[in-house]
């Protein structure tokens, strides 16, 4: 009932995934991935990604994540007893419990306004959502967040109860192309939940959405000039008109300020 997809076969989630009391699950790896073999007889095997999973859920779970011997179990529990969910989500170790249901207007603020920690590897969907609403990035990975929110629509997330995940963040890269390519996805997300949410129904004000998009526009500086930063900043939905536009130049001028104290 639930198709595991692993970006490869890493030892740490095979032996995590081989330890489920609930056995009702596949683990889909890459056709490539030469580690099938060293767990053959005690999981159920499949090459391909999420858009080849026949199981009713799918979750991806990333090398970052170690899910306990009850992770399957109580997932299968929570889509049968709470089956009008498109996407279920599992807290992280350690975090801030999210809500029983969570809107997408609660998921963004917690993920985004407050930096809350959601990989995608802490929410389940439900197969023939994720095929039809999934973002994409540019290389046909999927985007995390802005692919919650779609596949979620106007429903909640439903919390996983009494189940958390123990998560290990990626460590940032330090090469400067890397660092620009992390906030270049982040204000791609900006720009798409200004067309998901709309400017009347937008999870913030008009004044923390000004100040959340300056501070991350004003992370390209010195990489590009105050000039180039103030025209992105000026792309958004929310910067457009003139009393917004007076408004947008404020905040990245604060941003900005901030940005050149941080890098003395």
């Amino acid at each position: 009932m639930l198709g595991i997809v692993l970006q490869k076969g890493d030892d740490r989630l095979l032996g995590a995934l081989a330890l489920q009391k609930c056995k009702d699950f596949t683990v889909y790896l890459p056709a490539d991935d030469p580690a099938e073999p060293d767990y053959q007889a005690q999981l159920q095997f499949r090459h391909g990604n999420w858009q080849q999973v026949q199981e009713e859920l799918v979750c991806l779970l990333e090398p970052g994540a170690l899910p306990d011997k009850s992770f399957v179990g109580r997932i299968l529990r929570a889509a049968r007893r709470h089956p009008d969910f498109d996407v279920y989500h599992v807290n992280i170790l350690g975090q801030k419990p999210f809500p029983r249901k969570a809107s997408t207007r609660t998921i963004f603020q917690r993920c985004i306004a407050s930096d809350a920690q959601a990989p995608l590897s802490s929410f389940v969907f439900r197969t023939p959502r994720l095929r039809e609403k999934a973002v994409l990035r540019a290389d046909g990975s999927l985007q995390p967040l802005s692919t919650v929110l779609a596949c979620a629509g106007e429903r909640p997330v439903r919390a996983v109860w009494l189940q958390k995940l123990d998560w290990t963040a990626p460590e940032g890269g330090t090469d400067p192309a890397a660092r620009e390519a992390l906030v270049r996805e982040k204000l791609d997300l900006f720009r798409w939940t200004e067309s998901f949410f709309g400017d009347d129904n937008y999870p913030l004000s008009v004044g923390d959405q000004l100040d959340l998009f300056a501070r991350e526009v004003a992370l390209l500086y010195p990489s590009y000039t105050p000039e180039d930063l103030k025209e992105l900043m000026g792309s958004f939905q929310v910067a457009q008109g003139t009393m917004r536009k007076m408004r947008a130049s404020n905040a990245l001028k604060s941003a900005l300020k901030q940005r050149q104290k941080n890098l003395q």
